[in-house]
């Protein structure tokens, strides 16, 4: 091992692997430090006996050929060490007395609704419309735009600038009325924590647009991104320590000098790169008395996201026989805003299934199927989850049993997890699995930026920039491309 490094990252979730990755790929000497036994964060699979078990993410947008995530590998040299497979529907949504599988394509999605509740059959079309203008837009407005510039920006990017501040049912109540049509419209809300009320209609749409892009699954578990992106990081000579943690970063005179590892050796750096908790990086390993007062104070005032109670299984029932889409969305009730106070109040809800070994068989032995049920759930609920396990492990059982009738009698694995294991694994504050909440107080240049208050030191992980997996990579490359740029390179990754 080196001593001293070009940069540092400390935590290998997806963020953190993309910035070694792309600044190893340019040439820099760059250390790459995890607590776990493995890379990938919430993409790093574990397996129980034959089965392997993705635990948070089980779908891969903007992954259709020459479409971001493909362009995004090809760049690093390794698109040929992950296979994609394509899913053929979005996803299915099931209701009391309603079901809707819808595709991809915001056109023939938008028909599959508007058959499914003609009188609203326009405005269904129209909000379509607008949630894939608006994230299309989104893409093109500049990331830091001039104060003088504001005017011409707007003329050139009108649903932009018109829906940014929205709430998605402000947006949504502009086209449809029909709370069931409505309901339907934005069943997918649990994929970013918050019901429509409360939910960035951005972020909406822009998880929309990334659907559109080509949704995949990583053949053999989406750990198969995590290693490809490894990969990458040590053909350029990065260096990896597994199993240890970062107890500081180490500064000197107010900027990054390196870091610290609790086992007491030192690394030195001019350039750290965080991938963890941004309270964790800033309470614990920096220390907040070094951060200007008014960065302190919005830092403080960020809430994190829901956690999630997860159900891992496996059953013998064939699971094609249901006619069901890769994930299933799961609701008791119509009201969205109900099912989110259940959250809060203890009980199951925001409930979405997995059913990864319909596209991807290698998964589980022959004649057996993996299901992941997950539930957005509170880390305090007011009782120890200790307790609360069982309960809410029967009560998704039965769920999973009301949508496949016979599976409890045939499962072969049952396991599950709740927000206290996300703690744990990641060491997120109260288990978020979301980083920030990702309400409209929270979106876009009120949440942290990628680079901080202390110079040398940067974000890249959902705890900045809100996303899912492929923005949390896409934070990582624009880190990496910030360090290159400081340090004067002209030769830049592109913005994928």
């Amino acid at each position: 091992m080196r001593e001293t490094y070009d940069a540092v990252v400390v935590g290998g979730g997806l963020g953190g692997l993309s910035a070694a990755a792309f600044l190893s790929h340019a040439g820099r000497s760059v250390l790459l430090v995890e607590r776990q036994e493995g890379v990938g964060g919430y993409a790093h699979a574990f397996r129980r006996g034959p089965y392997t078990f993705d635990p948070a993410i089980h779908i891969l947008p903007s992954a259709g050929d020459g479409q971001p995530l493909d362009l995004f590998l090809r760049y690093l040299g390794v698109r040929d060490q992950i296979t994609l497979l394509p899913f053929h529907s979005r996803h299915t949504t099931i209701f009391p007395g309603f079901r809707l599988t819808s595709p991809f394509g915001w056109e023939r999605g938008a028909e599959e609704h508007a058959a499914s509740f003609p009188a609203e059959a326009d405005g269904i079309r129209r909000f379509f419309k607008v949630c894939i203008e608006f994230a299309t837009q989104a893409r093109q407005v500049p990331i830091q735009v001039a104060i003088k510039d504001l005017d011409r920006q707007a003329e050139l990017f009108p649903t932009y600038f018109r829906y940014r501040p929205a709430a998605l049912d402000d947006v949504l109540n502009e086209f449809v009325r029909d709370p069931r049509a409505q309901a339907a419209c934005t069943a997918a809300w649990p994929y970013l924590g918050l019901p429509p009320s409360r939910l960035s209609f951005e972020l909406f749409c822009r998880m929309q647009l990334a659907y559109e892009e080509g949704a995949c699954h990583a053949r053999g578990g989406q750990q198969q991104l995590a290693d490809a992106l490894l990969t990458a990081f040590q053909r350029g000579g990065g260096d990896l320590i597994l199993g240890a943690t970062v107890s500081r970063i180490d500064l000197v005179d107010g900027r990054v000098g390196g870091i610290t590892l609790d086992d007491g050796r030192t690394f030195r750096a001019r350039h750290v790169v965080s991938n963890v908790d941004a309270l964790q990086t800033f309470g614990t390993l920096v220390g907040m008395e070094h951060l200007p007062e008014p960065y302190a104070r919005k830092l403080t005032k960020l809430k994190p996201s829901l956690s999630a109670f997860v159900l891992f299984a496996a059953t013998t029932v064939d699971l094609r026989q249901h006619d069901l889409a890769h994930e299933v969305f799961l609701y008791q009730q119509w009201d969205h805003a109900a099912t989110y106070a259940d959250i809060l109040a203890g009980k199951p809800g925001g409930l979405w299934v997995a059913l990864p070994t319909l596209d991807d068989p290698s998964l589980a032995p022959p004649g057996e199927h993996l299901i992941i049920l997950s539930s957005l759930a509170a880390y305090d609920i007011g009782r120890p989850w200790a307790g609360e396990k069982a309960r809410f492990t029967e009560a998704l059982l039965g769920e999973l049993e009301a949508l496949l009738p016979g599976v409890r009698d045939a499962l072969t694995f049952v396991e599950s997890a709740t927000p206290l294991t996300m703690q744990r694994y990641t060491q997120g504050t109260a288990g978020a699995i979301y980083g920030w909440e990702n309400s409209v107080a929270q979106a876009g240049s009120k949440r942290l930026s990628y680079v901080t208050p202390i110079p040398g030191l940067y974000l890249s992980s959902h705890w900045g920039p809100p996303g899912g997996s492929w923005r949390v990579m896409i934070s990582g490359s624009h880190v990496a491309k910030i360090i290159l740029a400081s340090e004067g390179d002209r030769d830049l990754p592109p913005d994928f």
